[in-house]
């Protein structure tokens, strides 16, 4: 009988290769996926946090009446915080309006005087009186002067 021995050690010597190989790839690739993981969660958690003091109110330019600003105020609440004090002041820290309102998705609309407010910068805040989480919004008046010259040659 005739015996044909193969060279042992080259096929282990590759095979090893192979798996050493393989072993590296599927090292960084975990190491990918822990780190995108960690990442994402991060994120995450830091939305929740930022999300948590905020209210579901919205302030919007809703357009002009009779060329005076109209802005409007947008509520979409839940049951459970349904109450809210909306207090306008001005710069100076006068107080223009305070009230408590009511409801869960409502708007608020007010009308803005600029004749007699001129160009005083605006500060609406509101506050939830159950979670006691505030909101405020800065509105200021800036006019702008646009002249257009057109130049056409005959």
């Amino acid at each position: 009988m005739l015996y044909v021995k193969f060279n042992d050690c080259f096929c282990v010597d590759f095979l090893l290769t192979i798996k050493l190989n393989f072993m590296k790839q599927v090292k960084t690739f975990l190491a990918v996926v822990i780190f995108s993981i960690f990442s994402f969660t991060q994120e995450a958690v830091a939305n929740t946090v930022e999300n948590t003091n905020t209210l579901p109110v919205e302030l919007t330019i809703a357009g002009t009446f009779k060329s005076q600003p109209l802005v409007q105020l947008n509520f979409t609440a839940n049951e459970q915080d349904n109450v809210f004090k909306i207090l306008i002041t001005d710069e100076a820290g006068v107080e223009l309006y305070n009230s408590e309102v009511k409801g869960t998705v409502f708007s608020k609309q007010f009308l803005l005087d600029t004749d007699d407010l001129g160009d005083a910068v605006l500060y609406f805040e509101i506050t939830g009186k159950k979670s006691g989480n505030k909101t405020v919004y800065k509105l200021n008046r800036q006019q702008q002067v646009t002249q257009k010259l057109n130049v056409v040659k005959l």
